[in-house]
């Protein structure tokens, strides 16, 4: 098999896994929103919905019904957005953040339980390697993003 096939194999693999074992609270999609609002660091900047529907590739009403789920469940604040008012500032709460981080550590106890017969230099080979791969798919969306898509 190709390694673009073998990829698609193992992301494919690593859904279902996560579908069969669902957390209690957020799928997939609540998910990878919720993670995109997730500061780097404490002084993480409010994310517009837009700019987060038009970096996710979703519609912005589809954003929107997704967002004001996750407020109604009180893991978004909105607030409006003082340079205007027809949109809104989001953040994660408390409940939003330690949502996310319950979710992370579900995930990666599922990874890891996956990896339990293999031994600490395959382990950290495959860390190495998903890194510069990543690095690699990265640099090259950057390069090839069109004008007015910058993140």
């Amino acid at each position: 098999m190709q390694l673009s096939e073998e990829l698609a194999r193992a992301f494919a693999s690593m859904g279902r896994l996560l579908d069969d074992f669902q957390g209690e609270e957020l799928s997939r999609p609540d998910f990878t929103v919720l993670v995109r609002l997730a500061p780097k660091d404490p002084t993480g900047e409010p994310v517009r919905s837009r700019d987060l529907a038009r970096s996710e590739g979703l519609d912005p009403s589809t954003m929107s019904r997704r967002l004001a789920s996750l407020a109604d469940r009180g893991l978004v604040a909105r607030e409006p957005d003082p340079a205007d008012g027809r949109a809104h500032l989001l953040t994660l709460t408390d409940a939003g953040c330690e949502a996310v981080r319950r979710e992370r550590a579900r995930r990666v106890t599922l990874v890891t339980d996956a990896l339990d017969g293999w031994d600490d230099p395959d382990r950290a080979e495959l860390a190495r390697l998903l890194s510069q791969l990543t690095d690699s798919l990265e640099t090259r969306r950057a390069q090839r993003r069109p004008a007015g898509r910058a993140r």
